[in-house]
């Protein structure tokens, strides 16, 4: 029988955790699939061991290019694959046992779209990120549109089963300009293309957090990325005609972008220069879009780490002057000082002040 999923799975210098992707997908208990492993010119063993598996199991290809990134790569893939469904799997994630029996049952009906819940992983810690199953076409999606973004179903290709019919018929494929966010774009593309969808409750996919996961690396471009993704929002439910889901959405959104910007870039286990941490941090504190959007999800941050983040963030504020009216700056990073007396403080009153270590 032909395969009915293709899944592609872009491969960079992914020797560490390769072995454990594959072997998720081929030890899956529906057998008509084909897996299409895309080295993208990788330097460590990745390439050798992407061998071995096509040539063990007949139901893997292997396409060799040169390094061009994750969008090439799957661009790739897609030019290649020949099945009814199409799916992603990153090189160092896992596809849960069942997850392609699932699927095939849910394609049955022929929908442009599978969806389906997945978690993240980072050692020992599992965070769910699902929704409630539904099914629907494009007009009926609307009442489900916020939550399902909000519960990170929206985003990702790899909780996701596309008809290949209907993305070739629409001429889809990567951005290969964009270095990060082009699976989103790719989403964006492809939703007004959506004549019926299924969307089923339970997670299917691992997400696995690991040091070297681009997403979690702490450049300038996450929050170029974040401000594109909440344009391509805007533009996309404004055309739908529903310009009333944005607002809400982006008051809700950038906070949280924000502060996993500004964590990421305080995080002094992530392998970036200095110089290229203050300029992102400057750029952060600069902006009159996400400064103040840092400290309103800062606000959620409990306890003495939240209140020395609060510190570290207000350093990027103006200081404002003593409210006893003495002159002295009030800035919780200077010294303390003795404010003098007056008609508004009769007595003199050390302004005490808490300073985190640099």
């Amino acid at each position: 029988m032909p395969a009915v999923i293709s899944c592609v799975m872009p491969v960079y210098n992914a020797e560490k955790y390769l072995s454990a992707a594959v072997e998720s997908i081929l030890s899956q208990n529906y057998p008509y699939f084909e897996l299409i492993l895309v080295d993208d010119g990788s330097t460590d063993s990745s390439p050798a061991l992407c061998g071995e598996f096509s040539h063990k199991d007949d139901r893997v290809k292997l396409l060799s290019r040169p390094n061009g990134g994750a969008a090439a790569a799957r661009n790739a893939g897609l030019a290649a694959a020949t099945g009814r469904y199409l799916t992603f799997v990153d090189a160092d994630d896992i596809l849960k046992p069942g997850a392609f029996a699932v699927i095939a049952r849910a394609a049955a009906s022929s929908p442009d779209l599978i969806s389906y819940g997945f978690e993240w992983r980072e050692e020992e810690k599992t965070t769910p990120a699902v929704y409630p199953a539904f099914q629907c076409g494009l007009d009926g999606f609307w009442e489900h549109f916020v939550g399902y973004y909000q519960a990170n179903q929206f985003f990702s290709l790899c909780n996701k089963a596309y008809k290949l019919d209907t993305v070739r018929q629409a001429g889809l494929s990567f951005n290969t300009a964009l270095r990060t966010g082009e699976d989103i774009a790719f989403n964006f593309a492809f939703w007004p293309h959506i004549g019926r969808m299924v969307h089923l409750g339970e997670s299917f996919y691992e997400y696995w957090v690991h040091p070297s996961t681009l997403t979690h690396a702490a450049t300038l471009d996450n929050l170029v990325t974040s401000q594109r993704v909440l344009d391509q929002m805007e533009a996309f439910v404004t055309a739908a005609g529903h310009p009333e889901l944005a607002a809400p959405l982006i008051e809700s959104q950038r906070p949280h972008d924000a502060l996993s910007f500004y964590t990421l870039l305080l995080d002094r286990t992530k392998s970036y220069p200095l110089a290229k941490r203050q300029a992102a941090l400057a750029a952060l504190f600069e902006s009159d879009v996400w400064y103040p959007a840092l400290l309103k999800g800062l606000e959620s941050i409990p306890g003495l780490y939240g209140k020395y983040l609060r510190l570290a963030a207000a350093k990027a504020l103006p200081s404002p002057a003593c409210p006893c009216g003495c002159g002295a700056q009030n800035n919780p990073f200077q010294e303390a000082h003795l404010c003098p007396p007056s008609a508004s403080s009769p007595a003199s009153t050390t302004r005490r002040t808490i300073c985190p270590s640099p």
